[in-house]
C-alpha cells in the first residue's frame, strides 16, 4: 500500500510532521523500513511506524472476551 502512495510522501512538504502508521505487532517495522527504503531512501523523513498496544489477557477478560480482539485505532 505504502509503496503504491509512494508519490505522496516524495511530495509532501518536509515541513510538516511526520505521518504516524500504526501497525499490529505481527508486522516488523524494521523490515518495512528496509523494504521502502530501497523505493524511496528519504522515506522515514516522512513517516514513522507505532507498534498499536494489543490488549492484555486481563483486559480481555474483563470485557469478557477471549483470543483475537480488534482493537479500534488499528481497524
Amino acid at each position: 500500500m505504502l509503496t503504491h502512495n509512494i508519490d505522496y510522501f516524495k511530495y509532501k512538504p518536509d515541513d510538516l510532521p511526520k505521518t504516524t502508521i500504526l501497525l499490529d505487532n505481527s508486522y516488523h517495522p524494521e523490515k518495512l523500513t528496509q523494504a521502502l527504503e530501497t523505493v524511496y531512501p528519504e522515506i522515514m523523513t516522512k513517516i514513522q511506524f507505532e507498534l498499536s498496544a494489543k490488549p492484555s489477557k486481563a483486559e480481555k477478560a474483563a470485557k469478557g472476551q477471549s483470543g483475537f480482539v480488534p482493537v479500534a485505532a488499528r481497524w
